[in-house]
Order: C-alpha cells, then sequence, then structure tokens
C-alpha cells in the first residue's frame, strides 16, 4: 500500500524517503508534547475547584507519565480501538459542553437593558455587538495562527495517501478526492464556528488552554477532567507511528547485533515518553507557542513543500508546464509560511 514516505522514495530515493520520515515522527511526537502540557494544566485546574488543593502541574505531569509509559508499550494497534473510541465520546460531550456555556455566557448579557432592549432580537443583537467589539487584528500574536492552523491537520498530512489506497473499489477511489474536500470544508467551517463561538462569549483574553476559562463549577469542571481522560486515551495512538518509524530504524541495527528486541523496543518507548515530559515541563507556559513552532517547522514542509515536489517528480512527462509552474510555487510559498512563522514564533517567544 502507497503511503507518504513510499511516495518520497520513488521521488527522492532513500534521502526524501529519510527526510519526511523523519519530519512524521517529530510532528507526531510533538502532538504528543502538546497533550503532555494540556492534562497537567487542566488537571491543575480541576484539583483546585474540586477539592481546593493547588497541585503543582509538575506532579500532574508525572502522574500522567507513570500512565502513558506502559501504554506506550503496547505493540498491537487494534487494541487500542476500545480507548480511542471512548476519547471521542468523551471530545464530543466536551465540545457540545463548551458550546453550551459560550451560549449561555452571551444570553446572559441580555439582562443589559441597552442592549436587550434596542432590538426585537436581543441575542443576536447581543452576539453582533460581543463581535464587533473584538480587535479585527492581532498585531502581536498573528504569526502563531499559520503554524496552529497548519497543525490541525497533522493527521490528515500523513493519512490521505493510505486512506485513498485504502478504498478497494477503483470507482469510489475516483471518489474519494471530492470526497475528501467536502470532509476537510466541513472540519474548517466547525473549527472557525467553534473558535468565533467561544472567542465572542469568553472574549479576548480567553487562556491557551480553553477548557480552563470555562466558569468556576461542576459541569467546567467535568469538562476538563473529560478532555484530560480523552488525551489520556489518545496519546499512545498518537505516539504510535513516531514510535513505529524509530523503532523499525532501530531494529535494523539491533537485530544484525543479536540483541533482544522486545526488551528494546520498550525500553525505546519509555525514553520517548520521559524526553517528551522533560521537554513539557521546559514548556508548560507556552502551549500556544509550542504548536506554532512545530506546525511551522514540521508542519509546512510535509503539507506545502514536499507534495508538490513530488507530484512533480512523479508526473514530470504527464504534468503541464503550468502545472509543474504551480506546484513549484505552492512549494515556496510553503518555505515562505515556514520561515516568517518560525523565526516570529522563537523571537516573541518570551
Amino acid at each position: 500500500m502507497l503511503s507518504y514516505p513510499e511516495l518520497a522514495y520513488r521521488s527522492f530515493g532513500s534521502t526524501g524517503e529519510t527526510i519526511v520520515k523523519v519530519g512524521i515522527s517529530m510532528m507526531q511526537s510533538g502532538v504528543c508534547l502538546t497533550y503532555l502540557i494540556f492534562v497537567p494544566q487542566n488537571l491543575h485546574t480541576s484539583a483546585l475547584l474540586l477539592l481546593n488543593w493547588d497541585i503543582s502541574t509538575n506532579w500532574c505531569l508525572a502522574a500522567m507519565m507513570a500512565v502513558q509509559i506502559p501504554l506506550s508499550q503496547i505493540r498491537d494497534i487494534r487494541k487500542l480501538t476500545v480507548t480511542n473510541l471512548l476519547a471521542n465520546m468523551l471530545i464530543l460531550y466536551g465540545l457540545i459542553t463548551c458550546l453550551g456555556f459560550a451560549l449561555n455566557s452571551m444570553g446572559s448579557s441580555l439582562g443589559d437593558a441597552s442592549i436587550a432592549g434596542s432590538s426585537s432580537h436581543p441575542f443576536i443583537h447581543e452576539v453582533v455587538h460581543r463581535f464587533e467589539s473584538l480587535p479585527p487584528f492581532n498585531s502581536s500574536g498573528w504569526f502563531l495562527f499559520m503554524g496552529t492552523s497548519v497543525l490541525l491537520f497533522e493527521g490528515s498530512i500523513t493519512l490521505l495517501v493510505p486512506l485513498q489506497e485504502a478504498v478497494q473499489k477503483p470507482s469510489d477511489r475516483r471518489k474519494f478526492p471530492s470526497l475528501y474536500r467536502k470532509v476537510i470544508l466541513g472540519i474548517v467551517t466547525f473549527y472557525t464556528f467553534f473558535g468565533l463561538t467561544c472567542w465572542v462569549a469568553f472574549g479576548d483574553n480567553v487562556r491557551t488552554v480553553m477548557t480552563t476559562s470555562l466558569p468556576p463549577g461542576t459541569m467546567a469542571t467535568t469538562v476538563q477532567l473529560a478532555y484530560s481522560l480523552a488525551v489520556v486515551f489518545t496519546f499512545p495512538l498518537q505516539n504510535f507511528p513516531s514510535l513505529e518509524i524509530i523503532c523499525r530504524t532501530a531494529d535494523k541495527i539491533l537485530t544484525k547485533n543479536g540483541s533482544d528486541w522486545g526488551e528494546t523496543r520498550n525500553v525505546i518507548s519509555t525514553l520517548i515518553v520521559i524526553v517528551l515530559s522533560i521537554i513539557a515541563v521546559t514548556t508548560m507556559n507556552d502551549l500556544d507557542k509550542v504548536v506554532s513552532l512545530m506546525g511551522s517547522v514540521l508542519g509546512c514542509p510535509l503539507a506545502f513543500c514536499v507534495p508538490p515536489l513530488i507530484h512533480n517528480r512523479l508526473g514530470r512527462n504527464t504534468l503541464s508546464k503550468r502545472r509543474m509552474i504551480g506546484n513549484g510555487v505552492v512549494s515556496a510559498l510553503g518555505v515562505v509560511a515556514m520561515i516568517i512563522s518560525s523565526i516570529t514564533t522563537i523571537l516573541k517567544w518570551n
């Protein structure tokens, strides 16, 4: 079955394959890094609201490490099906509840006579009023959007080709590009709606981890715990591609020396979790910049730079000159976006 690294190999040989594999591995590990920042912050807030315990995020991170190290040693990805399904249900609950909080926040402001009395549709007027009060452009943090928006589709970047190859009927495979565009458009629409709704509701001071911006209460705490549990369940699945790439590379070296591969794989998976946790400690308060930097440095090349070059190389005898120039322009723009977003994120880190 074709995959992204396989296409890179057919286009640019082992060097291209290695570059893509390293990029995918680092990007998946980066997503796991965001999980190791997200969960401790949520657990810290939940413990503070529920039990009035000010537990350090480092202790919360240590607890998550204790769970993720054994889970990351699972070799059969099918065993993660149940936990992944449960994680999806918890995320759906969290999304619906967050939207409920946002809409309720806007509705609770209708007691203001100056707003409610000026329109026959006070709720819509309140939404419009709040929307118009938001700054149209964030001059101090706009660059974070570039990398963040790319990382949102990290799964699609690496799984698009295998998904299309997995479609059995040729007639269905021809429909896949159109269906894929509709699905991505639907996801983008929901992302936009969710982001704007919560921004309008909670204002310009909404925190990076949005669940910690919810009004204090039992319901908000359940959302924080649900999201934390969902991320804990999703972590092994996100870490699996990166772990497989690293382990297969190490396997080629270790099997020649007669080493015990089973124990070595467990050591590698444990070291990955430990290294990511150490990085998480140093970047605990910079989740937005971590996400942006990963999207810029890793996401932009994998999504915008490499695919057009692969297309040009594999289709050099069939593609029109106009199409090949267009691919080159997209690749060049990807490089520009990567450089600008990466440099501005690093310069504004502190």
